[in-house]
C-alpha cells in the first residue's frame, strides 16, 4: 500500500483523472483489506494459519500483475481491492500466530517486535517506491511489489509452521456471526478495537493527503514524499521497539496510557502550529513523529488485549479487529479524497476528531 503512495500523482496523469480522485487507489485497497479480514480469521481458526496465508499470498501476486495491465482507473481500483484481499492474510494471521504461541502479556511484548518489523517495511516502502518511480516509472512500483510478494510466498512455504493446533470442528455463517457478536458484546474487545481504529484513521488521513498536498500546496517534487515520511515512520519503529522491550515489565495498561498521552501531545503540537501559521513540511512531519511514537507504544498492547478476549477464537478476533481498524482507515481516506487532498484545514480537523474519539474509547476498556 505505502509503496504506491509516491506514484499517485503520476497515476492520476496516466489515467487522466483529477488528483483528488486518485486517492481512491488507497481507499479501494483499504476496502478490500478491511472486508477480507472478516473471512480470513475464521478460515484460519478452522483450516489453520499456514494454508490461508499461502492462499492469500497467491492472490496478492496475481492481482499485482493485474495492476500492471489495468486499462482504466476504475479497473485499477478494482484490482487493488483484490490485491488487498490477498495481502491482508499476513497481517491478520501474524497476530493470531503470536497469540497461538504466547500468553497475553508475552504477546504484547512480541507484538511490539512484530509491529517494529511491519513499521520498518512501511517506513522503507514510500522511499523505495519513490526511487523506483524515478528510475522505471509507475509500472516499476508494481513489479517491486510483485517481487516482494514472491519472496514472502517462498519464505512462507519453507519456514512457516502450523500454529493452530486446536482448530474448530466446523465452520458456517451462523457460527462466524455468533463468534463476532460475542466479541462485539465484550467492552474490552470493542473499546480496544475502536481505539486502534481511531488511531489508524488519523494516520491514513495524513498519508493519503500528503503526497498530493506536498506538490500542490508546498510546491515540492512528488518523489520527495517518500523521504519526508521516513521521519514519522522512524518514530513508529522506535515506539514499537520500546513497547517490545517494556510491555512485559510495566504491563499493557500502562503502555496504553503512556502511548495515548504522547499521541495527544503530537496532535496538540499540530494544532498550535496551525494557529500560528507555522505548518510546513518540516514542522508538520516532526509533529506527526511525536504522534506515531505514541502509536507505536500503545498499539501492541491494545492489539494483544483485544485478541485475548476469547482464546478459542483468536483468528476471528484478529480478523474483526483488523476489519474495524481498516474500515476506519478507509473512511478517513475517502473523506479526505472527497473533501480534496489539498484541503488541509479539513484534514487537520478530521485528525483531531479521530484523536479525540480514541480517548473516549478508553472509558470502554476498563476490565471488570
Amino acid at each position: 500500500m505505502h509503496a504506491v503512495l509516491p506514484a499517485l500523482p503520476r497515476l492520476a496523469e496516466v489515467f487522466d483523472i483529477p488528483d483528488d480522485r486518485i486517492g481512491y487507489a488507497v481507499t479501494s485497497y483499504l476496502a478490500g483489506f478491511a472486508a477480507a479480514q472478516l473471512v480470513v480469521g475464521p478460515l484460519s481458526d478452522r483450516y489453520g494459519r499456514r494454508p490461508v496465508i499461502l492462499a492469500g499470498l497467491g492472490l496478492f501476486l496475481a492481482a499485482t500483475v493485474g495492476c500492471l495491465f489495468a486499462p482504466s482507473a476504475l479497473w485499477l481500483f478494482v484490482i487493488r481491492t483484490l490485491q488487498a484481499i490477498g495481502g491482508c492474510a499476513g497481517m491478520v494471521l501474524g497476530r493470531a500466530i503470536l497469540r497461538d504461541c504466547y500468553s497475553r502479556d508475552e504477546t504484547a511484548s512480541q507484538m511490539g517486535y512484530l509491529v517494529t518489523a511491519m513499521a520498518v517495511g512501511t517506513m522503507l516502502a514510500p522511499s523505495v517506491g519513490a526511487l523506483v518511480l524515478a528510475v522505471s516509472g509507475w509500472e516499476g512500483v508494481f513489479v517491486f511489489l510483485g517481487t516482494l510478494g514472491l519472496v514472502a510466498f517462498a519464505l512462507a512455504i519453507s519456514l512457516l509452521p502450523e500454529t493452530n493446533l486446536t482448530p474448530v470442528a466446523r465452520l458456517h455463517v451462523g457460527f462466524i456471526v455468533r463468534g463476532y457478536v460475542g466479541l462485539l458484546r465484550s467492552r474490552v474487545f470493542l473499546g480496544h478495537a475502536l481505539n486502534t481504529a481511531c488511531q489508524n484513521a488519523v494516520w491514513f488521513a495524513f498519508v493519503t493527503a500528503m503526497p498530493v498536498a506536498l506538490v500542490a500546496v508546498y510546491s515540492r517534487p512528488a518523489a520527495e514524499y517518500g523521504f519526508w515520511v521516513l521521519v514519522p515512520m522512524s518514530g513508529y519503529v522506535v515506539g514499537s521497539f520500546i513497547a517490545g522491550r517494556l510491555s512485559m515489565r510495566i504491563g499493557t495498561k500502562r503502555m496504553i496510557r503512556t502511548g495515548m498521552a504522547i499521541t495527544a501531545l503530537g496532535l496538540a503540537v499540530i494544532a498550535v502550529l496551525a494557529l500560528v501559521d507555522a505548518l510546513e513540511p518540516r514542522t508538520l512531519f516532526a509533529a506527526m513523529t511525536i504522534y506515531v511514537i505514541g502509536n507505536g507504544l500503545a498499539l501492541p498492547s491494545l492489539t494483544a488485549t483485544a485478541i485475548s478476549v476469547n482464546p478459542a477464537a483468536t483468528g476471528s478476533a484478529a480478523g474483526l479487529l483488523g476489519f474495524v481498524q481498516w474500515t476506519a482507515g478507509m473512511v478517513a481516506t475517502a473523506a479526505v479524497s472527497i473533501a480534496g487532498l489539498t484541503n488541509l484545514d479539513f484534514l487537520y480537523g478530521l485528525m483531531f476528531a479521530f484523536g479525540a474519539a480514541a480517548f473516549l474509547t478508553l472509558l470502554m476498556t476498563r476490565e471488570r
